[in-house]
């Protein structure tokens, strides 16, 4: 099963900053430490990050009952999120995205004796992560373009309709994700944690209206969303 690793990966500093629930904006006009912070994370983070996408690519068999029939034998996807937006679609891909495990383990390391340096890193590696699964999404988007398809919205296990324990054994069911270094926890936690699994509809007639984060029941409140839209 492919894995690709060629992503090149841009996080910059306001990204960073946004990722730890800061108003970027606002710590420049106080001449916030933070913003040293968060470059020195840039510096010493990127070199640890090591971006990876396993991935595959499955026929759609039929929709019965909230259940999306893939490829072969019993691969499936379930549950209302699943029924309402790919029941127009003819292909689906499914994918893990990673950055690997050691800016984690750099975080981690720094937190007793530089906590605000930890939290940097911390905010890097979600900044990495989302901005791998975005270039992921439109690599996908494009693909089907050139076919003269269209993609639906990315949907991710834990969204509302599709809960995590359900949705994420039926994406490591499909994907071979030890490919890229991650496994599943016995409570369907990614490891390592700066990781995300994405399913993607393809097809002539899908529709990609919204965006996921519609279907996140932190939506109304998030703090996180401008900043996941301008990674988008």
């Amino acid at each position: 099963m492919p894995v690709r690793r060629d992503w090149d990966l841009q996080p910059d500093v306001d990204m960073v900053l946004s990722a730890q629930g800061a108003d970027p904006a606002r710590l420049r006009a106080r001449g916030s430490p933070a913003v040293g912070i968060a470059e020195q994370a840039i510096a010493e983070g990127m070199p640890l990050i090591q971006p990876a996408v396993a991935f595959v690519y499955m026929p759609v068999n039929g929709l019965t009952h909230e259940r999306l029939h893939l490829g072969s034998g019993n691969l499936h996807l379930s549950g209302a999120l699943v029924a309402e937006r790919l029941p127009a679609a003819k292909e689906v891909v499914a994918m893990v995205c990673t950055i690997g495990p050691g800016l984690e383990a750099r975080a981690s390391a720094c937190f007793p004796d530089d906590p605000a340096l930890g939290v940097a890193l911390d905010g890097l590696g979600t900044t990495a992560v989302d901005l791998l699964a975005s270039l992921a999404c439109r690599w996908v988007d494009g693909q089907a373009a050139e076919r003269g398809l269209r993609t639906t919205i990315p949907l991710s296990p834990g969204l509302l309709g599709w809960p995590v324990a359900i949705g994420q054994r039926q994406v490591f069911a499909a994907v071979d994700a030890e490919a890229a270094g991650v496994r599943l926890s016995d409570g369907c936690m990614m490891v390592p944690h700066k990781s995300t699994s994405l399913v993607i509809g393809i097809g002539p007639d899908v529709q990609h209206s919204g965006d996921a984060c519609d279907y996140c029941s932190m939506h109304a409140t998030c703090r996180y969303r401008e900043g996941h839209k301008r990674h988008a």
